[in-house]
């Protein structure tokens, strides 16, 4: 008796953990706090309304929500997301993480390619005029504000660089401290 129970309870608490650890997006909202000023731009732009833009009918069509709201049914995001074109954030979305620009890539951050935007933006859409990838680009554009605020925060001239990948941790393996030499 106790032995069909207890299977049953670690299926069912495998199935649970499987299901929760399937959402990694975090959000646009969680976006926010680093990037107020690319979350305003986004919010501004078609991609945060993309699925309230559908009628009734639409929003019920899978081919209309593969591109307006492509993250709704695996991720729990509806719309045009941050993480819809920028990759689930849960490994990346932490603030040490995001300092360093090749530990975020290497831990799920995308910069969005041509490709991906023609995966909906193509000859196929019924409401779509030709697409322009560099005129999108430009239309969409929520990271230049965010640039130059940090170019404007860089430390300045002869201070030490941050660290980079691995921090402190890395600069070891590359050169031991000085009393290690010999």
């Amino acid at each position: 008796m106790r032995t069909p129970v207890l299977r049953a309870v670690l299926a069912l608490s495998v199935t649970w953990a499987s299901s929760a650890l399937a959402y990694d997006f975090l959000g646009s909202e969680s976006c926010q706090g680093c990037h107020p000023d690319a979350y305003a731009a986004w919010q501004a732009s078609p991609h945060a309304r993309s699925r309230n833009v559908l009628s009734v009918q639409q929003q019920k069509d899978a081919r209309c929500l593969s591109c307006h709201s492509p993250n709704e049914a695996d991720q729990r995001t509806a719309q045009v997301a941050c993480e819809t074109c920028h990759g689930g954030g849960q490994y990346y979305s932490a603030r040490y993480v995001m300092k360093d620009a090749e530990l975020a890539r290497l831990t799920g951050l995308v910069d969005p390619v041509e490709k991906a935007c023609r995966a909906c933006h193509d000859d196929s859409s019924p409401s779509l005029r030709p697409f322009d990838f560099a005129a999108a680009l430009k239309a969409i554009d929520h990271w230049t504000v965010e640039r130059e605020k940090r170019g404007a925060a860089r430390p300045r001239q002869g201070a030490r660089p941050s660290p980079g990948r691995f921090g402190a941790f890395a600069r070891l393996l590359v050169a031991p401290p000085a009393t290690a030499r010999r």
